[in-house]
């Protein structure tokens, strides 16, 4: 073959091979969004990432919150080798508004959930569904795996919790030992009278019945906090200062795909949707330390050293609870000098952590 033609057509099929391989990546990336009919209303999802890798659903805390500010958080560690679905529970974020507040029960979130695992199972066929779940997204992974574990690949459980009481009495009782140290150092008899009323509130929602606790958590979790030198979702100040900063930034909102309107639309549905789960017994009074026992499937469970927010102790709790997944596919990590935002104040630990576990199960 004359070497000229040998060399165009060589040429030739470098550049068909690139053409290939630059769809073939153009192709991996995508981001839409779209809506998930469930009973009564409609989820809103965001799908962002590498179609062909397997599926991460996040499962945001509140309740009431939503997912769109995650994706900000991700993109750089998660998005390049997997899909994230940026889920919107009921009634929060870009999701319909829920009018009706008897819908605002774990139950129904945990078949909203089921809805939305067998939509993505249905749409992208044979892949692996694994879930992130922070906060209150933790938990509500915890309570979907022990009814639908069998559709689940594995689990990663940020900052939940199991046991609704611990968190509240574990707080309570360290701002108690805050309050009776600075009665006892503080010569102003006006900040010892303050102090003197927030104990005196302490005790009385220590041996209250925990059913209306909206206002209450506002105070033992935000108000008093400021009042005696702490903060029970940040230990990294930085960190804290850094996402208020963020908070400033119009572009933050526009990665999320929020104009500053929708997110204030978004701020009312999550105090909505929080004030009448704050107020239900039945979720004040969680404790499922017992029903996790029945979980299989791998699970990493991470909290903050400093997590006054779900309470010291409580990753420990849901790792010992874990009794049937076997001790080589369950992760205990308690990340150091970090709170409840770990994503952002331990940023390189926490992804470490993140990225270590799926790959195990999704390599």
């Amino acid at each position: 073959m004359d070497n000229k033609v040998y060399f165009f057509i060589r040429q030739g099929l470098f550049v068909i091979l690139l053409f290939l391989c630059f769809s073939c990546n153009k192709k991996s990336n995508i981001d839409e969004e779209f809506y998930i009919p469930v009973e009564g209303s409609r989820l809103y999802v965001r799908l962002v990432g590498n179609v062909d890798g397997p599926i991460i659903l996040n499962l945001h805390g509140g309740p009431g919150a939503f997912s769109g500010f995650d994706h900000e958080h991700n993109k750089e560690y998660l998005e390049h080798k997997y899909l994230m679905a940026y889920l919107d529970q009921r009634g929060g974020g870009k999701s319909d508004k829920e009018p009706d507040s008897t819908m605002f029960i774990m139950d129904q979130f945990v078949k909203d959930v089921d809805v939305v695992v067998d939509t993505l199972k249905s749409k992208f066929m044979n892949k692996k569904v694994n879930l992130l779940g922070s906060s209150w997204g933790g938990t509500l992974g915890l309570l979907y795996l022990i009814k639908h574990q069998d559709k689940i690949n594995s689990f990663a459980c940020v900052s939940g919790k199991a046991d609704g009481v611990h968190p509240i009495m574990a707080i309570i009782e360290h701002e108690k030992k805050i309050v009776e140290d600075l009665m006892n150092t503080s010569q102003d008899s006006t900040a010892k009278k303050r102090y003197r009323e927030i104990y005196s509130k302490l005790v009385a929602v220590e041996n209250s019945e925990l059913d209306q606790f909206y206002n209450d958590m506002n105070l033992i979790k935000h108000t008093f906090p400021k009042e005696l030198g702490f903060d029970a979702y940040w230990a990294n100040l930085e960190a804290r200062k850094r996402a208020i900063e963020l908070g400033k930034d119009s572009s933050y909102y526009s990665k999320a795909h929020y104009t500053k309107e929708e997110f204030n639309e978004a701020m009312e549905k999550f105090e909505y949707v929080n004030r009448v789960f704050r107020n239900s017994p039945a979720y004040n009074h969680l404790n499922i330390l017992e029903d996790i026992s029945k979980i299989s499937k791998p699970v990493l469970v991470v909290q903050g050293q400093y997590d006054y927010a779900i309470g010291i102790g409580q990753a420990k709790m849901i790792y010992e609870a874990l009794k049937s997944v076997p001790v080589a596919k369950k992760e205990l990590i308690i990340i150091p000098n970090a709170a409840h935002n770990l994503n952002m104040e331990a940023q390189e630990q926490y992804y470490m952590a993140i990225n270590s576990f799926f790959a195990k199960y999704n390599d």
